[in-house]
């Protein structure tokens, strides 16, 4: 099973952005910052770009968790409450991940999802060791790819709310992605081994910030 580690807030935010993308695609002063103290510009600046970033820093797991968690936010949205299955299967894929519960992923029922939860699950069905149908002729699965799908996912999410919501809500999301990078909401009752996460330390000594809008008690 392809599955990447997390990579540590001192990494480069290049390094985090190539699991996703192309690097290039950040701006040329940002290629040596590193990941944390890129974020806080880059969510202020560049929402699209913290996304993938926080994808890309994330484990597989996590990052597949964060897109889990945007998506659950967007079940009481006309529309979306018919995804529940798929969105249990790929939450079934992070607490015990492995080929059943990916198989189970990738042959579920696909009529009645968004574009952003099939997004999702795709990253999960990405996972496998071989994307080739054909066991005696395998072909690896490209590295960092089911975050680049996971990233997708989250965007997408966002653009399914309300045309006049969706800023507010890509900021709820990249601020539940740097939660996750802080190990605050386990999937399972197990604690999670603690890692540092991508909040910048020196720009926000308090960690969490009020957002002031609708989805702050969401």
């Amino acid at each position: 099973m392809t599955l990447l580690a997390t990579l540590a807030p001192h990494s480069p935010v290049a390094q985090a952005y190539g699991r996703v993308g192309d690097p290039r695609d950040l701006p040329a002063l940002l290629g040596a910052t590193n990941c944390a103290n890129a974020m806080a510009g880059l969510r202020r600046e560049q929402p699209n770009q913290a996304a993938r970033v926080i994808a890309g820093w994330l484990s597989t797991r996590e990052a597949i968790w964060w897109g889990a968690l945007c998506q659950s936010q967007l079940l009481e949205l006309e529309g979306h409450d018919q995804a529940v299955e798929t969105l249990k299967s790929v939450v079934l894929w992070v607490r015990e991940p492995g080929e059943p519960s990916r198989l189970a992923v990738a042959n579920r029922e696909k009529a009645k999802e968004s574009a952003s939860l099939a997004q999702l699950a795709t990253a999960v069905t990405l996972t496998a060791e071989s994307l080739s149908p054909y066991g005696a002729s395998p072909v690896a699965a490209p590295m960092g790819l089911a975050h680049r799908m996971a990233a997708l996912s989250v965007l997408a999410a966002a653009n399914e709310w309300p045309t006049t919501g969706r800023k507010h809500c890509l900021d709820h999301f990249l601020e539940m992605g740097l939660d996750v990078s802080e190990c605050k909401y386990p999937w399972s009752e197990v604690p999670l081994a603690p890692h540092p996460g991508l909040r910048p330390t020196i720009a926000n000594p308090h960690g969490r910030r009020k957002l002031g809008n609708i989805w702050e008690d969401w």
